[in-house]
């Protein structure tokens, strides 16, 4: 078999070393490079691109590698089985699209408001209250995730995703992120700004207390890993694991399996990540994306094993996103 294998800042070798495991005759591309575009793939069986974002998370270009460039691929090579699955590329990262698609298809999430005007804003006032969960349009891991408390630091994030500059509450919200310590990190480290902006629209959400959420991991059609974040205090209201989140694998409710699976198959998806969190004996998905991250078995000392994890593939397996990806490409 022969695979394209693209350049990426992580897990590239790890994806490397796999397809030499299992024989695959690999040519490795970088869409840093002009290469790749008059590249012949007629005879290429798969391709796998794991990316990273290229601009901070909520830039709406930061994965322009992934929406334009596999998805060009897709259209003039379709045989091409590929790594994210391009069948759900357009939800990637986007929180809007997948809100529209889930609430379309009756899927239970929490209530939610896309902030459209400012007659948005009332109604979510209205209906929501405060505090309310605020979101933008684009991010990933937690970030450019807002809890708002009143309807005033809700209009200053509503103006800023409209470029509405010249008004005190844009001003405030600039100022504190060029007095945030993550800011500096950013430009001196890495040489690179922190996007300020926001994208519309912006989605306003209930907040639901919780300690703790689900992530799912369904392949072929199946749950084949699962895994709670849990709250690491009790002033943590998100759990994400680079946050701060505690990993732990144990017992996995029937709802979650089922809703999981549906999911799947209603997007057609080959691999999907989803994002559940529990709330007055119901469970609520929150987004879904085509790739997703995980440590690998053991990795981290501090997540927690139970016996009682009743997913039917061993971690030990299913914790290998590599060897996982690349058998499905395989089959």
């Amino acid at each position: 078999m022969k695979a394209v294998l693209f350049k990426s800042k992580e897990r590239f070798a790890s994806f490397r070393n796999t397809l030499e495991e299992y024989g695959v005759e690999c040519t490795v591309l970088d869409f840093s490079s002009q290469e790749w575009i008059d590249h012949d793939y007629s005879d290429t069986d798969f391709l796998i691109y794991y990316p990273s974002f290229s601009y901070s998370s909520n830039h709406p270009l930061a994965l322009f590698q992934v929406c334009d460039n596999l998805i060009h691929l897709n259209r003039a090579y379709p045989h091409l089985r590929m790594y994210p699955d391009p069948k759900i590329i357009g939800f990637y990262n986007d929180k809007y699209r997948q809100f529209l698609f889930l609430k379309s298809r009756g899927y239970p999430i929490p209530e939610t408001l896309p902030l459209f005007s400012e007659d948005s804003l009332r109604l979510a006032e209205e209906q929501l209250g405060f505090p309310l969960v605020l979101k933008n349009r684009y991010g990933a891991g937690g970030g450019a995730v807002f809890k708002v408390y009143s309807r005033r630091e809700l209009l200053s994030y509503y103006r800023i995703s409209t470029l509405d500059l010249f008004n005190p509450g844009s001003v405030r919200y600039l100022l504190s992120l060029v007095s945030k310590r993550i800011f500096y990190y950013h430009l001196i480290k890495a040489r690179r700004m922190t996007y300020p902006f926001l994208s519309p629209p912006l989605l306003a959400q209930k907040f639901l207390t919780l300690d703790r959420d689900i992530k799912t991991v369904v392949g072929g059609g199946k749950v084949v890993e699962a895994h709670w974040r849990l709250q690491a205090d009790k002033d943590q209201w998100k759990v994400n694991i680079d946050g701060g989140g505690i990993g732990e694998w144990s017992r996995v409710p029937q709802e979650v399996l089922d809703v999981s699976e549906r999911l799947a198959r209603d997007l057609d998806a080959t691999w999907l990540n989803i994002d559940i969190i529990p709330s007055g004996g119901s469970y609520y998905i929150t987004e879904f994306s085509p790739v997703w991250h995980h440590y690998a078995f053991r990795e981290k000392p501090s997540f927690v094993y139970k016996d009682d994890y009743n997913i039917d593939v061993p971690l030990e397996e299913s914790l290998n996103l590599e060897k996982m990806i690349v058998q499905s490409l395989m089959a």
